[in-house]
């Protein structure tokens, strides 16, 4: 594991024991409505990504709405240094069907950049991409890259 990584989870593990209560969000989290979302500073495939958000006691980034959408968006443009971010969506679990971190309820609200949304059916994991100017694709699962994770207000 890189230095940079280490220092990760040391600054992450010491803020989640920290005592959180009313309206706010763990440190390093960003709070917008009833949810906070941490930005990733390391890259990690799908399934990293996924663990590190459950380390974190949240879970991969669900956009549910457009308002959602455009916060996540607006906020990587002001803030992100990334190119692209990982969020919860994937046809891991119906291939063609995609839904949010495994469930069996097809996403209800969606944003794909045009031409993507299961082309090809080896990318099957969902993104936030700057190159379709952060509207969603479907991207290698395996790929490391950074994500976005969620988890509601404490």
């Amino acid at each position: 594991m890189a230095p940079h990584q280490v220092l990760t989870l040391m600054v992450v593990g010491f803020c989640m024991f920290m005592q959180v209560q009313g309206d706010r969000c763990p440190l390093g989290f960003v709070k917008h409505n009833t949810s906070c979302y941490w930005f990733s500073t390391t890259t990690g495939s799908f399934s990293e990504a996924l663990s590190m958000c459950r380390y974190l006691r949240s879970d991969l980034a669900n956009i549910t709405s457009k308002d959602e959408d455009d916060f996540l968006v607006h906020f990587e443009l002001v803030w992100g240094k990334a190119d692209g971010y990982f969020l919860g969506g994937s046809n891991l679990r119906q291939n063609g069907r995609w839904s949010w971190n495994g469930e069996e309820q097809e996403m209800m609200y969606t944003n794909w950049a045009p031409g993507e949304s299961n082309l090809p059916l080896t990318q099957q994991c969902l993104v936030l991409w700057e190159d379709f100017n952060y509207q969603w694709a479907d991207f290698y699962c395996h790929e490391p890259i950074h994500y976005i994770c969620e988890c509601p207000v404490l």
